[in-house]
């Protein structure tokens, strides 16, 4: 397809019939903080002793123009950074599991529940202000502290970025550690919990990185396929993030992901497991078209590692999906790419959005590649299903809190796989 059919296909397609999901168990209070100019000099000069690792992954950050989180372990120590950004900045829902409970409300999912088992009373009534049904669990919402996670936004142009990177907004996490207690229900509520959400058919679940031990890992796994089995077109998704050590990595890697039928990461996350796995490297991101062959070699490979049925990447100007070759109407798994693009385009604001001239040029060389189009914008790489589409990027953005959670939670509950 060229643009202008690309464009009538972004401007034709239909979003999702309304129907009950949940999502789970990552959710928080986000405190919003512009980078600016000031800032950036204020942790040098005023944030004193402990700040220096926030600022150096913070600029690089903003020099590869990419997401990234810093996890901080300790109580007093998080406790710091929020007293030094306490005035800066304002509050809002946060954590991925809240984002994507409030982007199925409002594309006309019915019922949303957000299953947090230590939500916090200011979470809850936030939640169920914004239309959401939380869900915790424990002896009194008293009992469980708010969380408040610190999220630098940053803009092109306060930093050089590094040779060969694409000038975009993008975040920066300031988060503590959450207890594992956070990503599973307790034993005792488990079975309260599947009923509660017996009618629902697909569960969008995060949190997975508080999970500490094998221990952890395999209460969760276990819970996460007892999920699936509460409905008999019930599909569970797992949200990734950046930042964890290879040995939770390879942990996810050998409990969470094989237990989903679904996975979403962005290119960065997408290169943390490919490296676990022992992939190749990557080329230098200002090969375009290199670079987006090899982001679906290695979601192709995550998909056959994990046994996933579909493996969802998103990545600036454009966003693939790996199917299992079962998938009987691949092109209603484009739609649904179509769709999120198209609702994460508006959520990002910033002026009317325009399809991706690298993302153009990145579906061209799929073409090339693993072409021709059994239909447009769906290909084979191998005994897999590659689905490809360049998305519409606004010219300048106003928001990149959330983005990739918004369009994954679209795009999962979108596609009918």
């Amino acid at each position: 397809m060229d643009a202008a059919e690309w464009e009538d296909l972004y401007r034709d397609v239909q979003g999702p019939e309304p129907e009950p999901v949940v999502t789970g168990f990552n959710a928080n209070i986000d405190r919003i903080i512009p980078v600016t100019a000031s800032l950036l000099s204020s942790l040098d000069t005023e944030a004193g002793p402990g700040f220096a690792v926030l600022r150096d992954r913070l600029l690089h950050s903003m020099r590869y123009c990419t997401a990234d989180e810093l996890f901080i372990g300790s109580r007093e120590g998080f406790s710091r950074f929020l007293g030094f950004f306490a005035d800066q900045g304002s509050r809002t829902l946060g954590g991925q599991a809240a984002i994507a409970a409030i982007q199925m409300h409002r594309i006309g999912m019915s019922p949303v529940t957000c299953v947090v088992p230590s939500a916090g009373p200011q979470l809850q009534k936030m939640l169920r202000t914004a239309g959401i049904r939380p869900v915790s669990f424990g002896p009194g919402t008293a009992e469980h502290p708010d969380i408040v996670h610190l999220i630098l936004e940053h803009r092109p142009g306060l930093v050089s970025p590094a040779e060969g990177v694409v000038p975009r907004s993008n975040r920066f996490i300031v988060s503590p550690i959450h207890d594992p207690s956070a990503a599973i229900v307790p034993a005792g509520s488990e079975g309260h919990f599947l009923e509660q959400v017996a009618a629902c058919s697909r569960a969008f679940l995060s949190g997975y990185q508080y999970l500490r031990t094998e221990g952890d890992f395999t209460a969760a796994a276990g819970q996460l396929r007892r999920i699936r089995t509460v409905h008999s077109r019930m599909r569970t998704h797992v949200e990734c993030v950046s930042g964890l050590q290879p040995e939770i990595l390879s942990l996810m890697l050998r409990h969470i992901l094989p237990a989903t039928d679904s996975i979403g990461l962005n290119e960065h996350e997408l290169g943390m497991y490919t490296r676990v796995l022992g992939g190749p490297e990557r080329p230098p991101s200002a090969d375009i078209a290199a670079f987006a062959e090899s982001l679906v070699n290695e979601a192709v490979a995550l998909a056959r590692a994990t046994g996933a049925t579909r493996v969802h990447v998103h990545t600036y100007g454009y966003f693939l999906a790996i199917l299992d070759p079962d998938v009987t109407r691949p092109e209603r798994s484009r739609d649904a790419l179509v769709f999120a693009a198209r609702e994460a385009a508006a959520a990002a604001g910033g002026g009317e959005a325009a399809l991706s001239p690298e993302g153009l040029r990145a579906y061209e060389h799929i073409r090339s590649v693993f072409g021709p189009d059994e239909i447009p914008g769906v290909f084979r790489a191998g005994e897999r299903v590659v689905v490809f589409v360049p998305t519409p990027i606004a010219p300048h953005v106003r928001r990149t809190v959330g983005l990739g959670d918004i369009l994954s939670s679209t795009a999962f509950v979108a596609d009918p796989f």
